[in-house]
């Protein structure tokens, strides 16, 4: 007979001589079925975003009643109905190409250009929109500047967990090259030994798990960030009242800095020349930033193995490789999108180097940036 007996809810065993409370049991279950259902929240988010990105890539190849134009009053534009405001800034006139006009009125839904605008483009553009339009009068397009701003920063406000999670990966990935190199060369030689490539696959995943990495994390950004691009620049190149600025006076924001730096030198492309070697810079000192700070709070870290190196060279040229594609964005795109990509590295450096402020802090005392979101409930 069991001496197992009740007493005030928890049952206490003999065979395991400890008591076992159903509460924290229950409770326990709860938070693993939790987990269960927002990791498979997040792959859907992901799944969505990837493609919602993939929709507005090909719908602005191939949709022609999409495309824009940098003259104004043709192509696809946004801004209030006919007679709203009798501002030819912000009213679309009705034309011959009126199919080509989206209003931003109840008319303007997913089924008028799809779920991509219908759900992320008309929201950013109407945001930009109406904050333009209060400050039309401003000088040198500083309206332009802050709709842009204010729908950078609210997309940002929301990707940040994205960002620190991302940052948090690489940090622990820094933090364990020692103890891979190891792994790396007590496994130097087994190549054709499928036994022990499995044993070196296997205590490599123990590590990973010790220290809570998931290797895909690193790279959930890439699926944020090629939606967010789309959509601002979307947004940047439908909204009439962005078509018309000449930012401080020199810059038409319509205006692809390519075109007028071949086409119209002397006649005032030049200015575009200055453009490019502030916006290009930025854009690169974005992408180093981050990474010469990783180096300086990761100095002690044990030097990287052979594979190792290889790998963080290959990372170096993917992103290399990334780095000239976007350059090539800004340089043929019109001006408004060079200025969100100024704006967007702005914010990026800003933000690695409070990170890096703030990691340094929790470190002397004591504190590891994991630690910290972990209280806040960021794996």
């Amino acid at each position: 007979m069991s001496n197992a007996y009740l007493n005030d809810s928890i049952v206490v065993s003999p065979l395991w001589s400890q008591a076992v409370d159903p509460s924290k049991a229950k409770k326990e279950k709860t938070i693993k079925i939790l987990k269960i259902i927002l990791k498979f929240a997040k792959l859907f988010v992901y799944a969505f975003l990837l493609l919602m990105g993939l929709w507005g890539c090909f719908q602005t190849m191939v949709d022609p009643t999409v495309k824009t134009s940098t003259t104004i009053g043709s192509g696809m534009e946004f801004g209030f109905p006919f007679g709203t405001t009798g501002d030819y800034r912000y009213d679309l006139a009705a034309g011959f190409n009126q199919e080509y006009y989206a209003f931003s009125s109840n008319y303007w839904n997913i089924n008028d250009y799809g779920p991509f605008f219908g759900l992320f483009v008309y929201p950013g553009a109407m945001l930009v929109l109406n904050i333009m339009y209060p400050l039309r009068d401003t000088w040198g397009g500083l309206d332009a500047l802050l709709g842009i701003f204010v729908l950078l920063f609210i997309i940002r406000v929301i990707t940040f967990l994205i960002s620190i999670r991302s940052t948090l990966q690489s940090e622990r990935m820094s933090e364990i090259q020692g103890k891979l190199a190891e792994i790396n060369a007590k496994y130097k030689d087994v190549k054709k030994d499928m036994a022990m490539r499995q044993r070196k696959q296997i205590e490599t995943n123990e590590i990973y798990k010790k220290y809570n990495i998931k290797p895909f994390a690193m790279f959930e950004q890439i699926f944020v960030t090629m939606p967010i691009f789309l959509i601002v620049y979307r947004v940047v190149t439908i909204l009439r009242p962005i078509k018309i600025v000449n930012l401080f006076g020199i810059w038409a924001l319509s205006a692809s800095p390519l075109t007028e730096i071949t086409s119209n030198l002397s006649s005032g492309g030049w200015h575009f020349i200055f453009f490019l070697l502030i916006i290009v810079p930025t854009q690169i000192l974005s992408q180093k930033i981050p990474q010469i700070l990783a180096k300086r709070r990761n100095v002690n870290a044990k030097t990287l193995s052979q594979k190792g190196k290889e790998s963080a060279k290959k990372m170096r040229i993917t992103q290399t490789i990334i780095m000239v594609v976007l350059v090539f964005i800004v340089v043929q795109s019109p001006a408004s999108v060079g200025l969100y990509w100024f704006l967007s590295s702005i914010f990026t450096i800003i933000q690695s180097l409070i990170l890096h402020k703030y990691v340094i802090k929790k470190r002397k005392k004591g504190i590891s940036l994991e630690d910290k979101l972990k209280e806040l409930g960021i794996k």
